[in-house]
């Protein structure tokens, strides 16, 4: 008997402390918008807003629009339309942060003193205003002297659904669905393709230049392109890490459109050999002439793609058939954040499939180079120590160096190091990251913080 009471008391002791213990409350969900200061480099700026984190129900913002020598509808608009100078946006439940556009009206000159302050009204429960609460945009191009920006790489779906741009210059940021193309086409001197390396995109040429001729059983006739990624002899089937133009798996375009052969193209959700794409590109006087269908389609679809001194890379999604705006002008970014094909450090180099990668603007000229702590410290780095710097004007300058997600004390950020950014423009920042949801940094995966200055203005 008195065991069966102890017993009883045990387990009313478990429900009274059961009962007492509280819910660890989170801290307040802020928005705020993710610079203080913003300019247009032609005709458009993207203004992003962003939540401490996602919220569960649909978030309402209101943002009154203080115009200085514009008006509205006159000089500029914005996407959605304000009303009375208020612009209503909405995050979706689920989600995040919300953008919209601000427009410069066409045929309109302006002499580059305007500007359009925005400062958050209201926010819609349970979440509060932050601290990043008022904006200004100047209608002219601007160069930063430093700021913080937060790359807005999550979504619901997944940490890593965007690929994530970054405008130092600019103080601004650009995500684009990583899915949302499949090749880019060199727009420079050189006809050259390249595959999605933030899509788990594999090629393979086959030994045909009849894109009609190609059928399922070539699938045979090449390796198989759901390859395990870091396994041997898979380099051949991704384009390098590096950026280098000369070691894509498309061939340069020859000017003989039989030389052109067909390929076979693989990514992420597709890697059954029924769901693979056949393509062959030619070119198209100072432009490419694009075939492609599934395999086993006999339909053939066609796309003519212009080239464009503005930008990098045209990119064209094989799954919707169309061009996709992905890059901003090659002038307006400098690193790009996303999932990508990196190193996975094996001997021989083959490709593995990573997230957290950053990405220099090589293409347009972009330099970067990592210095170490121990060297000089990212506080004391100044002018006078950019003659010692050595840069480098690859891809993946930066790439995965900059953290670590191997388990215990190394997992997160590497203090030891920050780097310094030379960009299009000439400009060079200082560069180092803050957080990005490891070790206790405070920060959100698939949400980096990096934090820049100023060093030498060009």
């Amino acid at each position: 008997m008195n065991r069966l009471f102890n017993k009883f008391l045990i387990i009313c002791g478990i429900v009274v402390l059961g009962a007492c213990k509280e819910d660890v409350e989170l801290p307040d969900n802020l928005a705020g918008f993710t610079t203080a200061t913003q300019g247009i480099d032609g005709e458009e700026a993207t203004v992003q807003i962003s939540l401490s984190r996602a919220a569960d129900v649909a978030i309402p913002i209101s943002i009154q629009l203080t115009p200085y020598l514009v008006t509205y509808d006159k000089e500029f608009v914005t996407e959605p339309a304000a009303v009375n100078n208020v612009l209503n946006v909405t995050i979706p439940a689920g989600q995040s942060g919300v953008s919209f556009k601000v427009k410069k009206k066409a045929n309109v000159f302006l002499n580059g003193d305007e500007t359009l302050t925005l400062k958050m009204t209201s926010v819609g429960s349970p979440v509060l205003t932050g601290n990043s609460t008022e904006l200004k945009l100047s209608f002219a191009a601007i160069t930063s002297t430093g700021s913080t920006l937060t790359l807005e790489g999550k979504t619901a779906e997944s940490n890593y659904t965007n690929a994530v741009y970054a405008d130092l210059s600019a103080n601004t940021s650009t995500a684009v669905n990583r899915k949302s193309w499949n090749l880019g086409f060199y727009q420079g001197g050189q006809f050259r393709v390249i595959l999605n390396p933030g899509y788990q995109s594999s090629a393979a040429p086959t030994a045909k230049t009849d894109i009609a001729a190609v059928t399922l059983a070539d699938t045979t006739s090449v390796p198989n392109l759901d390859f395990a990624p870091g396994g041997e002899g898979t380099l051949a089937l991704a384009d390098s890490w590096d950026g280098d133009l000369t070691k894509t798996v498309f061939a340069e375009v020859s000017a003989t459109e039989a030389q052109n052969k067909v390929y076979l193209v693989s990514f992420e959700g597709s890697k059954t050999k029924s769901k693979w794409f056949k393509v062959k590109v030619n070119r198209n006087g100072e432009g490419y002439k694009v075939q492609f269908a599934r395999i086993g389609e006999t339909t053939i679809q066609t796309v003519d793609i212009a080239k464009n001194a503005d930008v990098n890379f045209t990119f064209l999604s094989l799954e919707t058939g169309k061009t996709a705006e992905v890059e901003p002008r090659k002038v307006n970014w400098d690193i790009q954040w996303g999932y990508s094909t990196s190193n996975a450090g094996t001997v021989p180099p083959t490709p593995y499939w990573f997230q957290d990668f950053v990405l220099l603007n090589y293409a347009a000229g972009a330099e970067a180079a990592e210095v170490l702590e121990s060297t000089v410290t990212y506080a004391n780095y100044a002018e006078a120590n950019i003659a010692t710097t050595t840069f480098v004007k690859t891809r993946d300058a930066i790439g995965s160096k900059w953290r670590s997600t191997a388990p215990g004390t190394t997992a997160g950020i590497r203090k030891d190091r920050f780097y310094v950014i030379k960009d299009p423009l000439g400009n060079i920042y200082k560069l180092k990251f803050v957080s990005m949801g490891l070790a206790a940094d405070g920060g959100e995966r698939g949400k980096p913080v990096i934090e820049y200055k100023l060093v030498k203005k060009k």
